[in-house]
């Protein structure tokens, strides 16, 4: 599991969690060949051959600008009317790194200007968080290799798997069809949780939601997100078309809604066999 690397407003994909009492616990004897069935449980784009992709991404700025309309609409409109001229792309590439391009708006006010700097930064931290979470369970298995160190038990309907990573310690609770209730991830900078939901498609579990919290030393930073993806068919493949975020970054609520449009894929030249 990939540490996340920055805190904004926007966007924080993790949380804390008490940790599940498994009191009839026992570590499963044939525990390589039910992480096998598990890899082989998830929709797996690098498998169905993608290579990368490219997508224009852009926010729904009424909806964000919601609350200023209703005191001031002339600014609203204003507001709107310049953010429009903003086109943003993101990228995704075969090793799994994710960049946001975007254009400049040249002949605004320093006001403006700062403005649109932060709105850079944002943007920028928000695609990369949110792919941060979405490519580990849409990229590739969100478990470790099978024949790795991990400790795998069943208890009642569900398997409880643990492992480290570095300095971090993941416990991943899921039932018996391998789909994951929570993850709890713990760092010595913060603890957290993730709460995934999938819809099951004919090719595996695919990652539709989820919801994440964070907590660090740092009261001001505690978040609780919650993230609902709608899918589009790209040349056969599922890739995001909509994104809700909504949640809370300390005291202050956010709720964005992003857009992707013209996405382009690149193939592999031969698809991994499954």
């Amino acid at each position: 599991m990939k540490r996340i690397t920055a805190v904004t407003q926007w966007l924080i994909i993790a949380g804390f969690a008490l940790i599940t009492l498994w009191a009839s616990a026992q570590d499963l004897p044939n525990k390589k060949a039910l992480l096998g069935k598990a890899h082989q449980s998830y929709y797996n784009l690098r498998h169905e051959g993608l290579s990368g992709m490219e997508c224009s991404l852009t926010p729904n700025w009424e909806s964000m600008l919601k609350d200023v309309r209703k005191q001031d609409p002339k600014a609203a409109d204003a507001a709107v009317k310049t953010l429009n001229q903003l086109h943003f792309v993101t990228s995704l590439a075969p090793d799994n790194s994710v960049k946001l391009t975007h254009n400049d708006l040249t002949g605004q006010s320093d006001q403006m200007m700062s403005a649109l700097k932060q709105i850079y930064g944002g943007m920028e931290q928000m695609a990369t968080g949110f792919f941060d979470t979405w490519k580990a369970f849409m990229l590739q298995p969100p478990f470790p290799e099978v024949n790795s160190k991990y400790q795998l038990e069943s208890a009642g309907a569900k398997y409880k798997l643990s492992y480290k990573e570095g300095t971090t310690n993941v416990v991943t609770n899921m039932g018996r069809d391998f789909a994951i209730t929570d993850m709890q991830i713990t760092t010595p900078e913060f603890n957290s949780v993730i709460k995934p939901s999938f819809s099951k498609t004919p090719k595996g579990l695919r990652l539709n939601a989820y919801e994440a919290t964070y907590q660090s030393g740092k009261a001001e930073e505690n978040t609780f997100l919650k993230v609902f993806v709608d899918y589009q068919d790209v040349d056969g493949l599922s890739v995001p078309l909509r994104l809700n975020l909504s949640g809370t970054y300390g005291v202050q609520p956010f709720d964005i809604q992003l857009i992707f449009t013209g996405c382009q894929i690149t193939r592999k030249q031969t698809a991994s066999v499954r």
